[in-house]
């Protein structure tokens, strides 16, 4: 005989098996059935004693017992066992002790080997050999218990989660607020500055577009801003720089205004939706705002400025507006006066300002703006550009405008032949000007030597011919270079919003030494306009040229500046090529010229630019523009 393995007397163990009866043999075989309606025969001594068969079956769902002595069999044996419910033991050391001293006499029984019957743990072996759950009576609690301690953790961890994310969202909402009343400035600190023009007809678009400015504002019911004209501010030369003019801004306005907002005089601005996007910004901080210009290529206007990588620089567009924080206008103002303005020529001021304002990485770079527009492209635009070709009235007459084309004999070949087959025949009064006398052209031979320095000598002679033998009912002079590409009839529709009898000097304006006293002059490549009575003022005076090769757009520059007759200025003059200027910039202009044919095909240029089958389709355009109300 063998023994009973450990395993054997471990399965067999109190609420595992269905035990044995007094004698070892296993509960459930036919010789043992049930013995009456009680309780069947008298329990054992045995600690670890085996239920009836009755209860065996009771537990198996048999029906002839019933359910009720199962039950009583349970109640039973808690109460032998000391009560532990489910049919645990209360001596929870003892259950593999008894186990193997109830499976002893199971080993032997005759002369055969007889082992305790393999039993998985947790079940209840039946009658018939087969395996049953045990029943237990509050072990379902304890998963249940343990659930719900797990569940309570879970929770209690999400509500920890919840809480901090609620916090968080406080926090982020406290700081928004907080930001945002910082932000939220009212339309009276926000100064607005018209780059304006003392011309009559600049002033007064000036002033229309200052009345749609508070005509908006008073709609807001807000306080009103201050509009301010820039031609107003002050009798000084280079007013018109900007850069001069920041200590005053600084003085007067730093106290109770937060942005100082720069616009053309044809510049469209929307004040509730300007209002919304300078909200966006910390006015605490250093801001330039406008929209972005680059370079496609260096270019000699910019004295080929980040000739590596010209597109990394950006300069704002004057025509779409631009905006100063009031702290960065007291930094600049204080740098203006520790030090001088270093340069000598102002030829690009919204690309010169931009230079300045960085200072070579030790100031802000201009953020984009893209709601600073010159087009309408979208609702969100704050600002757009009126950027038909003015016209105030009838163009002037071909009759009332004189051309004078200055040249010289080694340019009679190849520049004059230019300008015959693209503007000449615009032009109802036109002379070649040169040094030497060529009929096939014809060219008027002067007198004056040419020079490659200037032409002072000639240009002046010019004038006093005009003045003096030309038509007095001739009211323009025009005069531009050989290599000049101008569209007469684009300058007839600007003429037209010119009083001639005003002294008028008119074309791109560019300055010399203008933080220290200069002057502005109108660059002669792209072409001087002068009124008959801005000629007779000049002459009349004692202002002329110090040598017959000095520069001549500055000289009169300077005349004009000694004779209180303003300069007055129009981007659609240009003194280089178009490659030389932003594709964006040029994007809303109706230009009049271009100046140099370098490494370009002026035909080309001027068939594309400023050739009359596309002035033809503005016009149409302006004369609808004319009846336009700010």
């Amino acid at each position: 005989m063998t023994s009973p393995s450990p395993r054997a007397a471990e399965d067999w163990g109190p609420g595992k098996a269905g035990g044995q009866g007094a004698g070892g043999v296993s509960v459930g075989r036919k010789d043992q059935g049930d013995k009456g309606a009680g309780l069947g025969p008298a329990p054992s001594r045995n600690p670890n004693p085996s239920p009836p068969a009755s209860a065996v079956s009771a537990l198996r769902g048999a029906p002839a017992p019933g359910r009720q002595r199962a039950r009583r069999w349970r109640a039973w044996r808690s109460r032998r066992l000391g009560g532990g419910g489910g049919g645990e033991p209360a001596e929870r050391g003892q259950p593999r002790r008894r186990a193997a001293a109830a499976a002893a006499p199971a080993a032997q029984l005759g002369s055969r080997e007889v082992s305790a019957p393999r039993v998985r743990p947790g079940r209840v072996a039946s009658s018939a050999g087969m395996q049953l759950p045990a029943r237990r009576g509050r072990s379902p609690a304890l998963p249940a218990l343990l659930a719900l301690l797990t569940c309570s953790a879970a929770f209690a961890l999400v509500s920890e989660d919840i809480k901090k994310e609620i916090q968080r969202s406080q926090d982020l909402e406290k700081s928004s607020n907080e930001m945002k009343r910082k932000n939220d400035i009212d339309l009276n600190e926000i100064v607005f500055v018209i780059q304006s023009q003392s011309n009559s007809f600049h002033a007064k678009r000036a002033e229309k577009l200052r009345k749609s400015i508070l005509r908006q504002a008073a709609k807001l019911t807000q306080e009103l801003p201050r509009v301010l004209l820039l031609h107003q501010l002050t009798e000084q030369e280079g007013a018109w720089t900007i850069l001069p003019l920041l200590p005053h801004f600084s003085v007067t306005y730093s106290r109770n205004s937060s942005w100082i907002f720069f616009c053309e005089e044809e510049t469209r601005i929307q004040i509730p939706k300007l209002l919304e996007i300078l909200r966006k910004y910390d006015s605490s901080k250093e801001w330039f705002l406008g929209k972005a210009l680059y370079d496609e290529e260096s270019t000699i206007i910019h004295h080929y400025a980040f000739s590596e990588n010209p597109t990394v620089f950006k300069y704002p567009d004057f025509a779409a507006g631009w905006a100063l924080s009031l702290p960065l206008v007291n930094k600049l103002t204080k740098r203006l006066r520790s030090e001088s303005l270093k340069s000598d020529f102002t030829i690009d001021l919204k690309h010169e300002i931009a230079l300045y304002i960085w200072d070579k990485g030790r100031g802000p770079p201009l953020t984009p703006m893209a709601e600073f527009c010159t087009e309408d492209v979208d609702s969100s635009c704050a600002t757009t550009f009126h950027s038909l070709l003015p016209l105030c009235g009838k163009p002037v007459k071909k009759e009332d405008i004189f051309v004078a084309v200055k040249t010289c004999k080694k340019f009679h070949g190849d520049r004059i032949p230019i300008v015959k087959r693209t503007w000449e025949e615009e032009a109802h009064l036109i002379e070649y000007y040169s040094d030497h006398t060529e009929s096939a052209i014809p060219t008027v031979d002067l007198g004056v030597p040419n020079a490659d320095r200037g032409h002072c000598g000639k240009t002046f002679a010019i004038l006093e011919r005009f003045f003096n033998s030309s038509n007095d009912k001739v009211a323009w002079l025009v005069i531009v270079d050989d290599d000049t590409l101008i569209s007469i009839s684009r300058l007839r529709h600007l003429l037209s919003c010119y009083d001639s009898s005003e002294p008028v000097f008119l074309g791109e304006r560019y300055g010399y030494g203008l933080g220290t006293g200069g002057y502005s002059y109108v660059t002669g490549g792209g072409g001087m306009v002068f009124s008959r009575a801005a000629i007779g003022r000049l002459l009349a005076s004692k202002c002329r040229c110090y040598s017959n090769d000095a520069p001549d757009d500055m000289v009169l520059g300077m005349c004009f500046s000694g004779l209180g007759i303003p300069v007055t200025h129009s981007p659609l003059f240009h003194q280089a090529r178009p490659v030389d200027y932003p594709k964006d910039y040029l994007s809303h202009q109706i230009p009049i010229s271009f100046h140099k044919h370098w490494n370009i095909d002026p035909v080309k240029v001027y068939l594309t630019w400023l050739a009359p089958s596309v002035e033809d389709k503005t016009r149409q355009e302006t004369q609808k523009a004319s009846k336009e109300e700010l």
